[in-house]
C-alpha cells in the first residue's frame, strides 16, 4: 500500500497526489484497526502511529472562525477531588474546570498524551450526554461565553457524507476520501478503558491544534458531533490555553445527581439524569490567582445538599406538571455582584518582571522573567497567566 496521500517529501514541492483508488485502499485498511488499537503489542502501536502520520500529509479541514456563541462544559467533583486527595466539595479553583494537569491527559478525542484540550458541548443536555453523571455525583457546570467578535479557527467535522457526484479533479476525489474518513474516526465510539482507540482522530486533530509553526491561520478548535449523543449534538475541542483568552467565564454551578434515566431519546434537550431540586452557584472569579468564590454560605449549603442527595431523608421527586425541576442559589459574594466575568487586561511589562506562562501543549512555567520568554510569547507559543 501507499506510504502517502501525496507522493511528496516537502509541502513546497508540486503536489503529486498518489491515485484516488489507491488512496482508498490505505483508508480502508486503516478501517480495519477500528476499536483493535488499544489492544497492540507497544511496538506495533508505535509503528502504526508513525504510519498515519507520515501517510497524512494532506488531510481535510472544513474551516470556519465563527465557533460557538456559548458552551458548557461539566466537571465531576468526586473523581476531580479524588486525584488531588481532597474531600469531595464545591470546585474552588479556575483550573479545575478547565483540561486536566498534562500527567493525567491520555490519548482522547482531540489529542494524544501530555497535551490538554478543553472539550465542550454547545447545550446542557449535550454536556450530560457526553459526561454521564451517575448517582451520588457532584458536578460543576461551567458556563462560557465568546467574547465580543470573537474568531476562533475551527475545523469542522461533518455529521453526514456529501452525496455522491462526479469528482471533477482527483485531488476533490482525494478529499472527499479524506473527509469521509475523518468522519468515520470522529463517529467512533470508544470505551472510556481503551483510549488508544482514539489514536486516528487524536492524531489528526493535534497535528493541526499543536502545529509547531505559529501563524494566524492555525486550527485552534475542532467542531465535531457528539457520539455520545447519536450525532444529535455539537461538541467543540480548544487548545486549553485559548479558552479564557476567547471566551469569558461568566458562571458555575453545583449539581447533586440522584438517578439515571433509562430509555433516553439523544434527540431531546432534557438532561439524562434527575438532580437534586436545589443547586448552588456564584460568578465571582479572581482570575489572577486563579479561583472561584462563594460568599459564606456555601460550605453550609454543600452539606446541606449533600446529605439531602445521599443520607437517609434523601429527597424523592414527585412529578407534577409545571413543577421546576431545579432551584439555583446564587452564592456570588456582594463584593463580585457587579464586577466583569473576563479575566483584566494586559499591562505593560518589564522584561525583568517574573511572570506565569503556559504553553500550546499545557506546559507551564512559573516565576520566570519576562525576557527569557518574550521571543516565545511573541511568536504566540506561550500567554502570560499571572504578572
Amino acid at each position: 500500500m501507499i506510504e502517502k496521500v501525496a507522493n511528496n517529501k516537502y509541502n513546497t514541492e508540486k503536489l503529486n497526489l498518489n491515485p484516488p483508488d489507491k488512496v482508498k485502499e490505505k483508508l480502508d485498511y486503516y478501517r480495519t484497526l477500528f476499536n483493535k488499537i488499544h489492544d497492540l503489542p507497544t511496538d506495533q502501536f508505535e509503528s502504526l502511529k508513525q504510519n498515519i502520520k507520515t501517510f497524512f500529509n494532506l488531510k481535510a479541514v472544513g474551516f470556519t472562525d465563527k465557533p460557538p456563541a456559548r458552551l458548557i462544559r461539566i466537571s465531576n467533583n468526586n473523581r476531580i477531588l479524588t486525584s488531588q486527595g481532597k474531600e469531595l466539595s464545591y470546585l474552588t479553583d479556575i483550573s479545575q474546570l478547565l483540561a486536566p494537569p498534562i500527567k493525567y491527559c491520555d490519548h482522547g478525542r482531540c489529542n494524544i498524551p501530555g497535551q490538554q484540550v478543553l472539550y465542550c458541548a454547545t447545550t446542557e443536555a449535550g454536556a450530560y450526554w457526553e459526561t454521564k453523571p451517575r448517582n451520588g455525583d457532584v458536578i460543576t457546570l461551567s458556563h462560557f461565553e465568546l467574547k465580543p467578535n470573537g474568531k476562533v479557527n475551527c475545523n469542522v467535522v461533518r455529521n453526514e457524507k456529501r452525496e455522491s457526484q462526479a469528482a471533477i479533479h482527483p485531488l476533490q476525489e482525494v478529499g472527499d476520501l479524506l473527509e469521509e474518513f475523518l468522519m468515520d474516526a470522529f463517529s467512533l465510539e470508544v470505551s472510556r478503558e481503551r483510549p488508544k482507540d482514539y489514536l486516528f482522530s487524536a492524531l489528526l486533530s493535534s497535528e493541526q491544534l499543536f502545529y509547531p509553526i505559529v501563524s494566524s491561520n492555525n486550527i485552534e478548535a475542532i467542531i465535531y458531533p457528539s457520539v455520545q449523543k447519536k450525532k444529535f449534538g455539537t461538541n467543540l475541542a480548544i487548545r486549553n490555553d485559548l479558552i479564557l483568552e476567547r471566551y469569558n467565564l461568566t458562571g458555575v454551578e453545583t449539581r447533586f445527581i440522584l438517578d439515571e434515566y433509562e430509555n433516553l431519546d439523544p434527540t431531546s434537550e432534557e438532561v439524562i439524569t434527575d438532580q437534586l431540586i436545589g443547586s448552588f452557584g456564584t460568578t465571582a472569579f479572581d482570575f489572577e490567582e486563579g479561583k472561584i468564590h462563594y460568599n459564606e454560605e456555601a460550605d453550609q449549603i454543600f452539606k446541606l445538599f449533600r446529605q439531602l442527595q445521599t443520607g437517609e431523608g434523601k429527597q424523592v421527586r414527585y412529578e407534577h406538571p409545571n413543577t421546576p425541576k431545579n432551584i439555583k442559589f446564587n452564592l456570588t459574594p456582594k463584593s463580585y455582584q457587579n464586577k466583569p466575568t473576563e479575566p483584566p487586561k494586559m499591562m505593560k511589562i518589564g522584561r525583568n518582571n517574573k511572570v506565569n506562562v503556559v504553553y500550546q501543549d499545557g506546559t507551564r512555567i512559573n516565576n520566570v522573567k519576562y525576557k527569557k520568554i518574550e521571543t516565545d510569547i511573541n511568536n504566540g507559543k506561550c500567554k502570560i497567566t499571572k504578572y
